[in-house]
């Protein structure tokens, strides 16, 4: 197997999939990449198992094969290399040998064969959506999936087709986060799915700066998606993911709303002497201010107040400062609004006018 390419060429799709790769797998193949031509095409392959991400570039084949080889590594080579250059690559005997002007490589390499792929999808359902509204729901939902949780359906995102809409939810025990954008539903798809942690942080860089509709082939056991010469396809997790409806708390009667980004800097500013190991801080709501005091155990305390629009003529309340950043984030309006049914409820953060993000955020006592 011998074939030559331009860095730039090779390095921008080895980069775009070498994210799923284990530093520290069970099975030494799953820290390589598989490399096979195709014509004048190289295609790159990485695999954890569950999420599998392709890619191909354009190369010069002077002789077709395939192997493996550690992808770190082979990244890290390519990204080494001055701009422009030429890289030859030669594979024999058990060696990839990698050459470029006064510089030489050699990596060792597994079969090709012992490379695990994921079987392609005998059946599917076609989900598109604009990638602007993709981008949006991800971002206001990704930050709620829970990591490593016993409760293996919460390490994850749910993505629901139903027949006007089209939502992301996550949840991670103390916090629950909903986007969801309008669909037109001409196939009468009415789908409930769980994407892994892995696969939507993979999906979310896939479509980062992508300005085009993403379609989404959606079977029983995977879901796949391609985007120009990357395509992606994850497993789904075997679960049912909590009554997310029965969550959203309704006839929250005690509102107040802010200035987004006047409240994110108050609150960034409180954190900084709030509890290390629990974040809290507290809120102090009456009708024209909010009030916010976060302290920790040597005796410090920091206070903020803003002046809000409000119906509440006192609650007082607490919460994770570090929740409450993240949902500030995920709002994308100036306006933010906080709506309680009483102190010790969880509390419904969305914009005053919309609905189409919403976020859920457990009380703390403290």
């Amino acid at each position: 197997m011998i074939f030559k390419a331009q860095r730039e060429s090779i390095l921008a799709p080895l980069n775009q999939i070498c994210g799923v790769v284990e530093k520290k797998g069970t099975l030494p193949v799953l820290s390589n990449v598989l490399i096979k031509t195709d014509g004048d095409q190289l295609l790159l392959t990485t695999s954890d198992l569950d999420v599998e991400m392709r890619s191909k570039c354009v190369v010069d084949v002077e002789e077709a094969g395939e192997v493996t080889v550690p992808a770190q590594k082979f990244l890290d080579i390519c990204k080494a290399l001055p701009d422009g250059s030429m890289i030859h690559f030669e594979f024999q005997q058990g060696q990839c040998m990698i050459k470029s002007g006064q510089s030489k490589f050699s990596l060792s390499t597994l079969p090709a064969q012992e490379f695990p792929l994921i079987e392609e999808m005998e059946s599917y359902q076609q989900v598109v959506i604009a990638s602007t509204d993709l981008q949006r729901m991800l971002k206001q939902t990704v930050f709620c999936m829970a990591v490593q949780d016993v409760r293996y359906f919460l390490n994850g995102l749910l993505f629901e087709v139903s027949h006007s809409k089209l939502r992301c939810v996550s949840a991670d025990g103390h916090r629950l986060a909903l986007s969801e954008c309008d669909y037109v539903n001409d196939s009468g798809i009415n789908k409930q799915v769980l994407i892994p942690r892995k696969g939507v942080l993979e999906l979310q860089k896939m479509i980062k700066d992508v300005d085009q509709d993403i379609t989404l082939y959606v079977g029983n056991n995977h879901v796949k998606v391609q985007v120009e010469h990357i395509a992606m396809t994850s497993k789904l997790i075997d679960g049912k993911f909590p009554d997310y409806e029965a969550v959203i708390p309704l006839n929250m009667e005690q509102q107040f709303t802010a200035d987004k980004e006047m409240l994110r800097k108050a609150l960034m500013r409180v954190a900084i002497l709030s509890n290390e190991q629990y974040k809290g801080v507290k809120f102090k709501i009456t009708q024209d201010q909010l009030e916010i005091v976060g302290n920790n155990p040597d005796q410090e305390q920091a206070e903020d107040v803003i002046s809000v629009q409000s119906d509440i003529t006192q609650i007082e309340t607490a919460f994770n400062v570090n929740y409450l950043l993240e949902a500030t984030n995920a709002i994308l309006d100036d306006d933010i609004q906080f709506s309680f049914k009483e102190a010790t409820s969880s509390c419904l953060i969305k914009h005053p006018e919309r609905t189409d993000c919403r976020l859920v955020v457990m009380p703390l006592r403290i």
